[in-house]
């Protein structure tokens, strides 16, 4: 039976990377998102030709701006607001004066009056606070957009990453705590990893988690992720309606939550009219055709509540996400994770503010990245 312990086990997995191609990049930043490019772009102007930005396919302006456009706006409360603009002076952050409204018996209702909203998911809770407008281009330094695909392009590498080893660091020049696998048998070592997916997706992708600190793993084990899907619809025309935050009953017979909708006023210029849209989608739903239904769903609701909307042309961009909302976040672990190699940086980053459990999303991945010395 011998062949089955550990030592076996070992040399299976020795034999496995042995002829790896491989090399050595001292910060690697992983993500596919706009974490990853604010994150890569503070640590390429600090560690100049020591840095690169993995991701699974190429990530551009393009596909950020995408990705903007289609995300809800997650500054939701004022001391949010003060506390990002007070780690960069160039922010520019409106509150919308906006009341988030309901929809129940043909009708919009604010919340806190007398009418009630059918029951609220946890989840949707956060979206029922007044909106603070952020500017993506003021996240930016002077220039950084105009010549950002020029840069991502000299420093972006597409692999994706099969296998995290960690490793305990023998070489002063080479300093390596982590082996990044690739599905191309190749490995890349690094001595810090900028993690800017969910951190449960960096414990899956662990081998050797018994090496792992206590506080990185109780943090990331503790992560639980929820898919949703987000639209961004662009109408071709005037929808008739205030621009506001609303919460539609996805059904008003079956309990299965709200539609969230961000819609911007019309712009009498472009003849336009904006929404975005959050749909929260559950384990059972997941299929492609599953999904096709979910969106059909909201399309009738969106045009019962706002009937111009099966009258007006629209140009639309949809993106899923299977790790959107992430929860189970405990900042308690905050102090200890500060020195360890690896940084999550995204919607489940830990953050040390008196009021964190009001940050979310976006608000909670700019927080981090702006509060943290070492990207300064």
């Amino acid at each position: 039976m011998s062949g089955f312990g550990i030592r076996a086990f070992k040399k299976h997995v020795e034999d496995v990377h042995k002829d790896e191609k491989d090399q050595y990049i001292r910060y690697v930043v992983y993500g596919q998102n706009t974490y990853a490019i604010l994150t890569f772009l503070k640590l390429h102007k600090k560690f100049p030709g020591e840095v690169k930005l993995i991701s699974e396919s190429p990530f551009y302006k393009e596909d950020m701006l995408k990705e903007w456009n289609c995300s809800l706006t997650s500054v939701r409360s004022e001391a949010v607001s003060k506390a990002l603009m007070s780690l960069n002076t160039h922010f520019e952050i409106y509150p919308s004066q906006k009341n988030v409204l309901f929809y129940k018996d043909t009708k919009f209702h604010k919340f806190g009056g007398r009418a009630k909203p059918f029951d609220l998911k946890d989840k949707e809770k956060f979206f029922t606070s007044t909106a603070y407008e952020i500017s993506l281009k003021s996240m930016f330094d002077e220039n950084d957009l105009e010549t950002l695909d020029e840069t991502l392009k000299a420093n972006q590498l597409n692999k994706i990453i099969s296998e995290i080893e960690l490793l305990t660091p023998t070489d002063l020049v080479e300093k390596t705590n982590f082996k990044l696998h690739t599905g191309e048998n190749e490995s890349i070592r690094c001595e810090k990893l900028y993690f800017c997916h969910s951190p449960k997706k960096f414990l899956n992708l662990v081998e050797n988690k018994n090496q792992l600190s206590d506080a990185v793993y109780a943090y990331a084990a503790g992560i639980h992720n929820e898919q949703a899907i987000m639209l961004h619809i662009n109408f071709k025309g005037n929808l008739e309606a205030k621009g506001s935050t609303y919460l539609l009953p996805q059904s008003m017979t079956h309990e299965w939550g709200n539609f969230i909708v961000e819609l911007a006023d019309y712009d009498e210029k472009t003849n336009t009219q904006e929404l975005k849209s959050l749909i929260f989608v559950g384990d059972d739903d997941l299929q492609e055709e599953d999904l096709a239904k979910k969106i059909k769903l909201f399309k009738r609701v969106l045009e019962r509540v706002f009937p111009k909307a099966s009258e007006l042309d629209f140009t639309q961009e949809i993106k899923f996400s299977d790790e959107y909302l992430q929860s189970g976040k405990k900042d308690g672990h905050f102090e200890a994770l500060k020195s360890q190699p690896v940084k999550f940086l995204g919607h489940a980053s830990p953050i040390d503010h008196p009021e964190s459990s009001k940050f979310e999303y976006l608000s909670r991945g700019l927080y981090a990245i702006l509060s943290s010395g070492e990207l300064q």
